[in-house]
This record gives C-alpha cells, structure tokens and sequence, in this order.
C-alpha cells in the first residue's frame, strides 16, 4: 500500500497540524465535588497550569486560573476562608468551547470566535472518543492557523514539497546571487513518464499515490543545499547550486541523473503497472540569467530528454550569457534556420476556468539548433531582431500556424478549439500585415474567424496609428486582435479604444503577484475592469498556481493560459490530447 502521508521538503521544517490533535496541551481534570481549596492547591503547586477540567459525569466545564484567583482571592482578601471549603462545581463554566480532537484548524478558529461581539473564548475543550484529550488557548489555535496558512503559501498540498511559487522565489535569489559573481545555477526539470498512462488505466487515485512516492524518493536522493519542488501536474523541479569552478556539464548531467534513479527506483511502494521513469533537462546558468530563462531552458532540455525516448537527462548550459558570444555567424542566420527545417511550434491551451474547456491555443516558436538543440524565443530573438530577421520569421509562424490549425479543425472538429493566436512583432506590423495574413489563409484554407494576432503593448505608438487601417482590414475579415503583455508598457489609453480590439492578456508579471502582492491584485483588477468596460474579452497569462486561478475568478477572468492549466506541446501531442477527449465524450 503506499504511503500517502506528505513527507517534508528537503529544504523546511515540518508541515504545520491541519487539526487540533498535536496542537492540545494537556489539562487536569478534577470532580465537581472537589473543594475550591483544593482546586486552589493545584494551581498554586504549578504555576503553568492554565486552566482545570471539571467532571460532573454527565457534563464537563473549565475553570480558569485568572478568575478562579481573583474569587478566591475575594474582598479584602478574605476569599480563601470564605470558600475553600465551597464546590468547584459551583464555581465552573459549564458552556465552554468543546471541540472535537480531529477539528481541522480552520474550522476551529472560526468557532473560537463564535461569541457575540466578536469576544473569543479563553480556552477550548479538546475530547476524543468521548474523553478529555486536553486543551487549546484561543490563541494557541489562531498561531496555528497562520503556520498552516504560511506553509500552504510554500508547500505543495498533495506532496508537502515546495510549491512552484516558492522554487521561482528562491531561483530569483540564485540568479541575483549568480549576476554578482556567486555560483552558478541549476535547475533540474523534472517530468514523470508515463502518469496519464497510468491516471487512465488505475483511476488517478493511484496517479496522486505516484506523485507522492515520486516526490518521498526525489526529497531523499536531495543533497543538502538542493530544493526540490512540485510545479504541478507530473513535473517537478531541482535547485541546486554549482561552484565557478566545477565542470557544468559533468554536474548538470550527474544532477540529472540522480534524479532519474530515484524516480524509478524499485522499492516496492507501488502496484503492478504503476512504475515510472522521469525525464530530466538541466539548465546552467551563465554569469547573467534571469529566473524564466533557466526555467525555460530547462523545460525545452526536459523535452528533449522526452522525445529521446524518456527516462534520461538532457542538458543545457550556459542560459542567459550573450547568443551571440557563443555561436559562429552562421549559427544566427533565422533565414538558414527557415530554410534548413530548424524552426518548431509548440501550442499552448488557452483555458476557460470555470469548466476547462479549451477556448483557443496559442502558437510559441522554438529553434531546435543543430548545436545546442531546443532554443526558446529569449534565447534568440534578441539577435534575430537586430539583424532584421524577425519579419521573415514572423511570416514562417503565421504560414505554419494557419496550416497546422487547418489540420486541427479538418481532423478534431468537434474538439477544436475556436481560435488560434500567433504573436506578430512591431516590424511585421509596419509591413504588410493584412495581405500576410490573407496569403497564409488562403494557402491553408482557415477561415478568418480562426485566428487571431497578438500585438505586445510595447509597440510604438506611431507603428500602431500606421498600422490601423491594415488591422481593421483583418478585422472585417474576421481575424481578431488580441493586445499582448498588458501592463507591461505603455500604450496610451486613447489608442486602447481606437483598436479593434477583441481582447488583452495581462502579463505574467502582475499574475504571478495577485495572491500575495496588493500592488499587482489592483493592476489585475483594473485591467481586468477595463477591458470589461471595452465589451472585450480578457486572459491571465503565466498562471502558474491554484490560488492564482482562484484569485482571477474572483476578479472576473474567466479565460487564462499558464503550466497549471497546460504547458506549449509540440502539434502531435496537442492534437493526440484532442483525439483522447473526442473519445471520451464519445
């Protein structure tokens, strides 16, 4: 049977009680018949003893150390003689707070302050099985609750490992450390072969019990220094530190594959067709790397690992340091990489929350490089936009983008998406955009109605007034407008209403802040209002955590992309997806 208790992550202290059981103090409990000076005896023999328990056999109350002293203590002084020899039962609060020793904490730091006006009780009765298992202060149970808060902020809930957003934090701190000459980054992504597989066949009961063996195995292969962490789904991550001077490619591939023996490790703790392997991608950072690049690199070198079969490691080194320091000249060339077949495209879901229904898909470009394989967008258009390629690479997207969706639709209607974003930069605005777009669906046969371009909000104010006549071509054709990465610039309000917009993305930036950040809760919550106000759809980019979904609702978002709601595939595996839910709504 496997265990599915959340083991600690390898990185903290233990996970904090969700109930009242470990959080009781014990207590003294005394009969109703006994006298108050006895009672008196008990508290002045400890000074700790808080409170006693009061048994009449049919009822039970409590008796605290604060007023029982001052009545005993009395007018003048005269309290003890006046009732040492009086019954603590006449002296007990019978209507105490009495809670249940498996209460979760939540649940009974609401009811501590179940009093009228907000008063708290002092202290609760704790019982189990019927008998007195001891007693919790108010406060004691509030202290608790705001240590299982703090710990679900970090924690994965399913595995007790880190959560995603606190790995992001701590490779933010790593990567600063690194820009100023500490050691190098790296970052291990970890992806479980074969779970759906499993979800499908054994029920995903069994799949949670795999990601929790999974994580108990990856915490105890951790050396010390290393964070492992769930980022959701099958996928976990690794962080680890390397020193200047080590070899980065012999550790990255040794980091790899630890990790890769302890997923797959025979121990016994799972059933009969639920083994796994794990593919692994390891990047390195260079003296200059930005958190989502490392991510990023790592997930591209963990696809590698996957489609080379699985249960392997792939690396990459040096993320962030300059492209160009690196490659000869003719590695640069975007025109040889369109020519030569080099370009890929991944789609990522775009996802209604409030049923996950897929209501569009964008379309993200990778470099898959003879020399140093899976390449994401950071790591090469910088260079490819000052040689003056990304033109002709934005025509190659749009032309391949419409041809695969027209495949989508001709071979999944029924489960297709409504439409297809493709990401056109400023230059290729400044062109032709409109008999672009009107050659790539002619040559593919898409309907307009399916696509729509994303225009990033940092474009030039003067390229999108040239453009506007162009784009309202489009607009008439059907194609829609989508204003990428609001927030993250400046574009002037005025342009806003003038677009013909159908929709805004609000960038990752002020997502990834909306739970804990009040400064990024309002720009989502404003952004989000304005484009209500427009009448134009809005979408969440970068979500990346339940609590993240859950805050967006809250907001009105109801459209939203991100790795929590699904990660870029490459087509196969995103029209396989397709055919997986034909056949279940069949």
């Amino acid at each position: 049977m496997v265990n599915l208790v959340p083991v600690e992550g390898t990185w903290g202290g233990r996970a904090p009680q969700t109930t009242l059981h470990r959080l009781t103090r014990p207590v003294l409990t005394v009969a109703a018949s006994e006298t108050c000076g006895r009672v008196d005896e008990l508290f002045r023999a400890d000074d700790t003893l808080r409170c006693v328990v009061v048994d009449d056999g049919q009822r039970r109350g409590l008796v605290m150390r604060e007023s029982f002293g001052t009545m005993m203590a009395g007018p003048f002084g005269f309290g003890r003689a006046l009732r040492s020899r009086q019954l603590i039962g006449e002296l007990t609060d019978w209507s105490p707070l009495r809670l249940s020793a498996d209460t979760p904490v939540e649940a009974a730091a609401l009811l501590a302050r179940g009093r009228p006006a907000n008063q708290t009780y002092d202290d609760v009765l704790v019982e189990e099985d019927g008998a007195v298992a001891g007693r919790i202060s108010a406060a004691e149970i509030f202290d608790g609750l705001a240590r299982l808060y703090a710990h679900r902020a970090t924690h994965d809930e399913l595995t007790g490992l880190a959560n995603r957003s606190f790995l992001l934090d701590r490779l933010a701190a790593a990567c600063a450390d690194a820009g100023r000459g500490g050691d190098r980054v790296l970052l291990a992504y970890v992806d479980l072969d074969g779970l759906k597989r499993i979800n499908d066949t054994h029920g995903h009961q069994l799949g949670d019990a795999v990601l929790v063996v999974a994580g108990q195995r990856m915490a105890r292969a951790a050396l010390s220094g290393e964070l492992v962490a769930r980022l959701g789904g099958d996928e976990f991550a690794v962080l680890a530190r390397l020193p200047q001077s080590e070899s980065a490619e012999a550790a990255a591939r040794a980091l790899g594959e630890r990790y890769v023996l302890a997923v797959t490790a025979h121990d016994g703790h799972l059933a009969a067709g639920a083994t796994v392997t794990a593919s692994v991608g390891v990047a390195v950072s260079g003296r200059v790397a930005d958190p989502q690049s490392v991510l990023s690199e790592a997930d591209m070198a963990m696809y590698q690992a996957k489609q080379s079969g699985g249960g392997r490691t792939a690396v990459v080194t040096g993320v962030g340091a300059e492209l160009s320091h690196r490659l000869g000249a003719s590695d640069l060339s975007m025109r040889d990489a369109i020519r030569d077949g080099q370009l890929r495209l991944f789609y990522q879901p775009i996802v209604d929350v409030r049923d996950g229904a897929i209501v569009g898909i964008e379309a993200l470009v990778r470099w898959l490089h003879p020399r140093l394989g899976l390449l994401a967008p950071e790591r090469f258009l910088p260079e490819a936009n000052r040689a003056g390629h990304v033109p002709d690479l934005d025509r190659w997207v749009l032309n391949q983008a419409c041809a695969d969706m027209a495949a989508i639709v001709r071979d999944h209607d029924g489960q297709a998406p409504p439409r297809m974003n493709v990401n056109v930069s400023a230059a290729t605005l400044a062109l032709s955009i409109d008999d672009h777009v009107a050659a790539a669906l002619a040559a593919s046969g898409l309907p307009g109605n399916r696509l729509a371009l994303e225009i990033s909000e940092d474009a030039d104010l003067e390229t999108l007034s040239k453009a506007m006549p162009r784009l309202e071509k489009l607009r008439q054709a059907g194609v829609g407008l989508v204003l990428d990465d609001m927030g993250s610039g400046s574009t002037s309000l005025r342009y806003l209403s003038r677009l013909p917009l159908q929709g805004l993305k609000i960038d990752r930036t002020f997502v990834g802040g909306v739970v804990h950040n009040t400064g990024d809760y309002t720009v989502v919550k404003l952004l989000a209002d304005l484009a209500h106000g427009l009448g134009i759809g809005v979408t969440a980019e970068g979500v990346e955590t339940p609590d993240q979904l859950a805050a967006l609702l809250d907001l009105g978002i109801h459209s939203a992309q991100g790795f929590h709601l699904g990660r870029p595939q490459p087509l196969e595996a995103f029209a396989a997806k397709l055919a997986s839910a034909g056949e279940a709504a069949r």
